[in-house]
């Protein structure tokens, strides 16, 4: 268990302490974020103003979606992706969970298309129900059940047990869900055009990237992928450097994230200097688009 997720669960021990004041502690919650862990789990419901215009369904059992009840979910993650996503920009969300940054990405992209992926039954029916709560978001958002690797196939998705709605793909069991590699996936979409991808699937980073090499080549996106140093020493091998060689083979420079989505150019991950890593192509790092 991380120091954060030990953080997490021992706020949450508290919490059922906090249940007769829980619309008290919500309000706090949305003018103090640090305040969301004492929210007790087990509260269902529906908010009205993510983002400030969106619906979302809510329990309060999930970390994500306790974060999501304050309005606004990962500061430093949303600030890159205000940055960096245009109002006609095609995004592909790659370990969507139940839409925190998918509902974010199509709100930047107005006049573009974002295709959410994620593969786990329970957090694909949350995103697909947070998706239909808000039917102005129909013709520019796609939503797809499947796993993303290197190639075909399935693959175990597991929920974590310590941090309830985070799951990944590297067990010998749980529920069986299909994996496509990302060259497939994105050759049946017939895109124009791929502006920006963000890969979010819990050390399974390496194999999505390899898996889309010839897509990432040709269409040259930036992308947004999560770089924790627990999931490197689990998998066993330097999946982060491996992963910088590949994208630096294609002329990617790569950066950490500073406050205030400032980004820091590194030239290995032999340390990592921020939970997520930025890789742009060399042709757009001055103008960031």
């Amino acid at each position: 268990m991380s120091v954060k997720e030990a953080v997490i669960q021992g706020m949450r021990t508290v919490s059922p302490l906090t249940a007769p004041f829980f619309d008290t502690l919500l309000a706090w919650s949305q003018k103090h974020r640090e305040l969301r862990f004492l929210l007790p789990a087990g509260k269902q419901f529906v908010y009205d103003h993510y983002l400030g215009k969106f619906r979302v369904n809510i329990d309060t059992t999930y970390p994500i979606e306790v974060e999501m009840a304050t309005g606004r979910y990962d500061l430093k993650t949303s600030a890159v992706l205000q940055k960096f996503i245009t109002a006609d920009a095609t995004v592909l969300d790659i370990g969507a969970n139940v839409g925190a940054l998918t509902l974010l990405m199509a709100s930047l992209a107005e006049q573009g298309r974002v295709i959410a992926i994620e593969p786990g039954p329970t957090t694909f029916a949350r995103l697909q129900a947070n998706v239909e709560l808000n039917p102005q978001l129909a013709k520019r958002v796609d939503i797809y059940q499947l796993g993303i690797a290197d190639q075909p196939g399935m693959l175990y998705w597991q929920e974590d047990a310590n941090v309830p709605g985070n799951a990944g793909l590297l067990s010998q069991e749980g529920v069986k869900v299909e994996v496509q590699a990302l060259d497939d996936f994105i050759s049946q979409l017939a895109l124009d055009r791929l502006d920006f991808i963000k890969i979010d699937v819990e050390g399974m980073e390496y194999e999505v990237i390899k898996g889309g090499l010839n897509a990432i080549a040709q269409y040259r996106p930036i992308l947004y992928y999560e770089t924790l140093e627990s999931f490197r020493v689990n998998r066993g091998f330097d999946i982060y450097n491996q992963i910088f060689q590949l994208l630096q083979d294609l002329d990617y420079r790569q950066f950490a994230i500073a406050p205030n989505a400032q980004t820091i150019e590194v030239q290995n991950l032999n340390q990592l200097l921020s939970p997520n890593t930025l890789a742009i192509p060399a042709e757009k790092v001055d103008t960031g688009q």
